[in-house]
């Protein structure tokens, strides 16, 4: 971002004068540095929108106009993604997902200030995603988490709801009350599974751990990542046929799945890891 702090300044008295309603541009110190903090996350969204700014294209307050323009319309698609979205959705029982997806995310919409506080975030995604939503905010975190929580109803989806609850409850008996990524259970049940190539002979829960257990220690840590990567990107294929987003996504557990099999495998505690 090459806009310097004079060129920026009147941008922000711009934006101060309409916080007060056109009496002054007087504003707080603190109130200050939060228009300012507006006026930069509104510029950022014009560049990410391979808008040139700075030196060689466009005035900061161009730049500043566009870039709340793709705010107000980001908003305005999400909304109505989350409106799609919500038709189909499924807590699956778990209550700290359905107080998020169907409570907290609602309250994002009619609180989010896209003119005076758009860097923002107004909520706190409570329920945890598979992949972290990272550093950034505002509508550009609620637009990513939504679509983490998307991914994973998708994926959730291709089972029926009674098996999903039955997987569940086999990792917690009060699953409804954990606070927890239910996609991952889901994800390390199903990679469980291939991992020990379960055939349709019946085997009991014990022997089914067994050899899960013998199946790790074949690997070290970085290669049974690399395996778990693998099946991941077969399966997701073979059910999905060309959903890169979704193996990227997925894959993201596969690094932690691994280590916590191996901690796991060497104590004797997979049932805590995968739910057979």
């Amino acid at each position: 971002m090459e806009y310097t702090l004079e060129q920026l300044i009147p941008v922000v008295a711009e934006l101060a004068k309409k916080y007060t309603s056109g009496e002054s541009t007087s504003v707080t110190y603190e109130r200050a540095s939060s228009l300012m903090e507006a006026v930069l996350y509104c510029i950022g969204e014009c560049e990410s929108g391979n808008t040139p700014a700075g030196k060689n294209g466009i005035s900061a307050e161009a730049a500043y106009r566009m870039g709340y323009e793709r705010v107000v319309e980001k908003v305005k698609q999400t909304g109505e993604r989350y409106n799609d979205m919500i038709i189909r959705f499924r807590a699956y029982g778990n209550e700290s997902y359905y107080d998020t997806v169907t409570k907290a995310l609602p309250g994002f919409f009619l609180k989010y200030d896209a003119r005076f506080a758009p860097q923002e975030n107004v909520i706190t995604m409570d329920y945890p995603t598979l992949r972290p939503v990272g550093d950034v905010s505002g509508i550009r975190a609620v637009e990513r988490y939504m679509e983490y929580i998307g991914l994973e109803q998708k994926f959730m989806g291709a089972f029926s709801e009674e098996y999903v609850r039955e997987v569940l409850r086999k990792f917690h008996k009060k699953y409804e009350k954990l606070f927890c990524n239910l996609c991952s259970i889901i994800l390390r049940h199903v990679l469980g599974y291939m991992l020990i190539k379960k055939g349709t002979v019946p085997e009991t829960e014990q022997a089914e751990y067994g050899r899960l257990e013998q199946v790790v220690g074949r690997y070290s840590k970085e290669q049974l990542k690399a395996v778990l990567e693998t099946m991941t990107c077969r399966m997701v294929r073979e059910k999905w046929r060309d959903e890169p987003e979704m193996e990227e996504y997925l894959k993201a557990d596969c690094a932690d799945f691994a280590s916590e099999l191996k901690v796991a495998a060497e104590n004797d505690n997979l049932k805590k890891v995968v739910a057979f």
